[in-house]
């Protein structure tokens, strides 16, 4: 896998934009989406810039579109943020025109795009990754530090029905502790520009990784293998043991025919699966949760294959629940509980643990 596997922080930030000078908007925001410019009114609704293009992305928008405390002002893809000059960042960070950013750049634009809007005082939604690696994240952290502007990873996964239902189900331990995990996120072919250039880890399974840490905790070991050769940047395993003694197995792949995405977790009475889930990507329906209590017989014997419970989810409103709340970490009514800083390092650094780990073939 291609990242960086360095685990220390440097201090080195990332590299400055290029110098030629764009400043005209995006042409991708969705019907009934206009840029208002930079001159728009002061209004009370928080105003957003757009830097960059993603599938998630695109779901944010229409929720800022059917929101009243929200509108886009300003938007520039991420080939037009790589030419800007540092008047142009000056330019779009100007807190009369500009409350807040989100962030669907490269990974290799988003921790100095980042970095750049906080200092100026505005608070950020980057996507996962948000950089390349921990020490992207370290320096994000440094400026959320000076800053008084909120920074908000996407960590969409964490608001989907089914992972809120299953958190509700194990929060009071039915089925006693938690030991295993297997967990398989898989893409036909790269999902972007990031899993192919990167790594599907860091482009598409540091989502489940994120998702992992939800009801594992930290990870304090790691053991991991990919394919050398051809498409060794393709699929990855790796092997993950938390403080605990719970061990997860996790394979990202973009070489899935079948996409699937589906975590298994067992515990010492019963098991939790979460099976599919709904858009962003596409094909990964439908949304399940399983679960199920062990049985015994009447000499108090475990029995194999306990009736299950099952339950669809046919909605996904994520992007209505995640600009909710930076809503109100921004205007301080309530502290962020998903998609943190700490979220995005927990996520960032194990996944860069996983790759310095990362074993080929002998």
């Amino acid at each position: 896998m291609r990242l960086a596997t360095s685990l220390l922080p440097t201090g080195i930030s990332a590299p400055e934009p290029q110098t030629e000078s764009c400043r005209a908007p995006a042409d991708w925001l969705p019907e009934g989406l206009v840029s208002a410019g930079p001159e728009a009114p002061l209004m009370k609704a928080l105003r957003f810039a757009i830097l960059g293009k993603s599938p998630l992305a695109v779901e944010r928008l229409k929720a800022i579109e059917a929101s009243e405390d929200a509108r886009i002002v300003r938007s520039f893809s991420a080939a037009q943020v790589s030419r800007f000059e540092d008047a142009d960042w000056s330019s779009l960070l100007n807190r009369n025109q500009v409350d807040a950013l989100i962030l669907a750049l490269p990974a290799e634009q988003a921790a100095d795009a980042a970095r750049r809007a906080l200092l100026a005082g505005i608070h950020v939604l980057s996507e996962l990754p948000g950089g390349l690696t921990v020490e992207d994240i370290i320096n994000l952290r440094e400026a959320e530090t000076k800053s008084r502007a909120i920074l908000k990873f996407g960590c969409s996964l964490r608001y989907h029905a089914s992972v809120r239902a299953a958190e509700d189900l194990v929060r009071t331990r039915p089925y006693g502790e938690l030991l295993t995990a297997r967990a398989v996120y898989g893409h036909a072919g790269y999902p972007g520009a990031d899993a192919e250039k990167h790594g599907v880890l860091l482009g598409h399974g540091i989502h489940m990784l994120d998702l992992l840490h939800v009801f594992f905790g930290p990870f304090e070991s790691v053991k991991a293998m990919c394919a050398d050769g051809r498409g060794g940047n393709a699929n990855l395993f790796a092997m993950l043991k938390s403080g605990s003694g719970a061990i997860a197995q996790l394979h990202a792949s973009a070489t899935s025919w079948r996409q699937t995405f589906r975590l298994e977790l067992g515990y010492e009475r019963g098991y939790v699966w979460l099976d599919g889930h709904l858009p962003g990507l596409e094909d990964y329906g439908p949304e399940m949760l399983i679960h199920a209590q062990l049985i015994q017989d009447g000499s108090g014997r475990d029995l194999p294959n306990p009736d299950e419970t099952v339950t669809e989810f046919e909605r996904v409103d994520f992007a209505d629940q995640e600009l909710s709340e930076f809503i109100e970490a921004v205007t301080g009514s309530a502290s962020l509980h998903h998609g943190t800083s700490r979220h995005a390092f927990d996520a960032m650094n194990i996944a860069q643990r996983i790759c310095a780990a990362t074993e080929t073939w002998a």
